[in-house]
């Protein structure tokens, strides 16, 4: 008794109490709630946004580097190639410049390119910090002496320049470390006389009687990599670099240089890391060469440190190649870049809240004097409108019981709803087994039309069509694709059954999708008897050009299942292309994926300008699947609206 006397003061409780009370507490609890979530999801954000940020900038500086240095020892082992096949007089120094010179006009990255030999002779095109090529020729043994020509804008040999003392190639790092490797190497990076960076790729090449016939090599400017960097919108603050393991910068996103130049611009030194103007990149590289981190790093790591009491999170991805290459890319970002808005925020939060706080405790004294002068009447109205129901079900089905302490307005009120209840709870269940079965049909109507839609469109396309409105685009860098044509099909039309000829079409065009899905191919569309066919999109495909090869070869084995009826066999032609392309779907009624841009027209002219039964490709083709498909060269053709191409016939794997 005692016990329910202490606690008798809730059941007299008035509904402006309850009303005022509770809601104080709860506004006020949520104000220091809000303010804790938003500083700790605040928090949360910056060390997720900063390791998504940190990965994307690795990776793309990753891919930059790759195909920025790709091209020096692609170029040696073209010259290697050339001169061993015979197809180059390593002994003819006019062919050799002539060569040169327009791989010069090809690579404009390349500084110079150049042959040295066993003899001691030595022949070079360079690129002048003016942007004009000279050539440098020493003879040998005989004539060491160094002699710089000019070039006219055709590479022919002009004016005598100047001559230099003795120059013997084979005394230099570049010739002796290659000898030394046996195989195609980089040279340690150096400074150009005028301050860029650079690096040399070289690879021996040998006599047909397998002595070594000298070396092929190609000078490289890095400061298109600090410029890709600068390019990359890390942070408005944040910085990447390379640097190699022994500290040495190789490029930067800031505009401090990765090398000094002395006075007068002259005797350039490279910088290490730690000694940059830039003072995020010093603090930075500091950090990293205590206890030797940069000789231990192995995998991309992450790291934090503290710099003038600001954090700044650090990435340091490993970046190692084929010919000796050992660097690392290093990305690296203020807290202070993410955090200044997030906590005006979490201010302008908290201040917002107090502000609800003052308005809802005013707004509350209003609000409970104005509702509880209706509550009686909508207590009446409640009572009323149970008694109707219960006039036509039964009351032990109905009764439902729900205990309230403390209002006595909620407690009558209570009394009523518990009536009403059980009434809606019947009709909330007939009213649910008719949207389960409204939902069911809904549900297997739109498993059709999806179905039906990626039967149209790419999957990919499909979902971004079902997002967007407008029109959808998207450039692809490099993709493959096949036009084909069936040879003498207006001959054949006019022999055949419209039917019969959609029937054999139907046949022809069913096998050749099953060879798309199992090459991993996107149908685009077919004309007629010509079926048009791309790879490396909507999803981007590394081995693109190398699937469609193998998707022509599989069609032509077909070509030779198929007959008519009449016992005669049909052929196709066949035309290949790789290039850029923008693909994607225009308009808003009967729309298409589709490709447009000059790659689709040179892939048609490939088709329309082959032979019945062979495989026409370009030149962008052989060169990307000379190593592992066998081809014959065509040679020099006129192409319509093209010009003069060279292109090849694909023979087989």
């Amino acid at each position: 008794m005692a016990m329910i006397s202490k606690f008798s003061f809730l059941n007299k409780l008035s509904l402006r109490s309850v009303l005022i009370v509770p809601f104080i507490l709860q506004i006020s609890a949520a104000v220091g709630i809000t303010g804790y979530l938003s500083w700790r999801n605040g928090q949360q954000a910056v060390n997720d946004l900063a390791r998504q940020l940190r990965d994307e900038v690795t990776k793309r500086t990753q891919q930059h580097l790759a195909d920025y240095l790709q091209q020096p020892p692609r170029i040696n082992h073209v010259n290697r190639q050339a001169v061993e096949a015979g197809k180059l007089n390593q002994d003819d120094f006019q062919e050799l410049q002539n060569h040169f010179w327009q791989q010069m006009q090809l690579f404009p990255r390349s500084r110079e390119i150049y042959v040295g030999k066993p003899n001691g002779s030595y022949l070079a095109v360079s690129r002048e910090p003016d942007e004009s090529l000279i050539v440098k020729e020493v003879l040998g043994e005989g004539d060491p002496i160094g002699r710089f020509y000019s070039l006219s804008e055709t590479g022919d040999r002009q004016d005598l320049i100047r001559e230099t003392a003795p120059y013997d190639p084979r005394q230099r790092p570049w010739y002796q470390g290659t000898l030394e490797a046996r195989k195609a190497t980089w040279s340690d990076i150096y400074l150009f006389r005028y301050g860029d960076l650079g690096i040399t790729a070289s690879e021996l090449f040998f006599n047909t009687d397998g002595s070594v016939g000298g070396v092929m090599a190609v000078d490289l400017v890095l400061s298109g990599i600090s410029e890709f960097l600068s390019t990359i919108n890390v942070s408005p603050s944040g910085e990447i670099f390379i640097v190699e393991r022994s500290g040495f910068l190789v490029a930067t996103s800031s505009d401090a240089p990765p090398f000094l130049l002395g006075a007068g611009g002259r005797n350039p030194q490279r910088l290490m890391a730690a000694n940059i103007s830039d003072r995020l990149i010093r603090a930075t590289a500091e950090f990293l060469m205590e206890e030797k981190k940069l000789e231990q790093i192995a995998t991309p790591t992450q790291f934090n440190f503290q710099r003038a009491g600001d954090r700044s999170f650090i990435q340091v991805a490993p970046y190692p190649d084929d010919l000796g290459l050992n660097w690392l890319i290093v990305v690296v970002v203020p807290e202070s870049d993410f955090m200044e808005q997030i906590h005006a925020n979490t201010r302008h939060t908290i201040e917002l809240c107090l502000l609800a706080l003052l308005v809802a405790t005013g707004f509350g004294w209003i609000t409970a004097h104005w509702i509880s002068e209706p509550i009686m009447q909508l207590i009446v109205g409640s009572q009323k409108l149970a008694k109707a129901a219960l006039s036509r079900c039964d009351n032990e089905t109905l009764a439902q019981n729900v205990e309230v302490r403390g209002v006595e307005e909620v407690k009558i009120l209570a009394h009523s709803f518990n009536q009403m209840a059980q009434q809606l709870q019947e009709s909330f269940a007939e009213l649910e087994s008719r949207v389960e079965e409204r939902t069911a049909d809904l549900r297997r109507e739109q498993e059709k039309s999806e179905e039906l839609l990626l039967n149209i469109l790419p999957e990919a396309i499909a979902e971004q069509l079902k997002q967007e409105t407008q029109a959808i685009a998207e450039y692809f860098e490099s993709v493959t694709i096949l036009f084909s044509d069936i040879v003498g099909f207006t001959s054949l039309s006019a022999r055949m059954a419209p039917i019969d000829l959609v029937n054999y079409l139907n046949e022809m065009f069913s096998s050749f999708d099953y060879l798309a899905e199992k090459h991993g191919l996107e149908k685009i569309k077919t004309i007629g008897d010509a079926y048009m066919i791309v790879g490396g999109l909507p999803i981007p495909q590394p081995n693109h050009a190398a699937a469609m090869a193998a998707m022509a070869l599989d069609m032509q084995k077909i070509m030779q299942n198929f007959a008519l009826e009449n016992g005669e066999s049909l052929q196709i032609r066949i035309g290949i292309h790789t290039g850029p392309v923008v693909a994607g779907v225009i308009g808003v009624r009967k729309f298409s994926y589709d490709l447009w841009g000059d790659t689709v027209n040179t892939a048609s002219r490939m088709e329309s300008s082959g032979t019945p039964g062979r495989i026409h490709v370009s030149h962008q083709v052989y060169e990307l699947l000379k190593e592992c498909f066998q081809f014959e060269e065509r040679g020099i053709i006129s192409v319509k609206g093209k010009g003069e191409m060279k292109t090849y016939w694909l023979v087989n794997r």
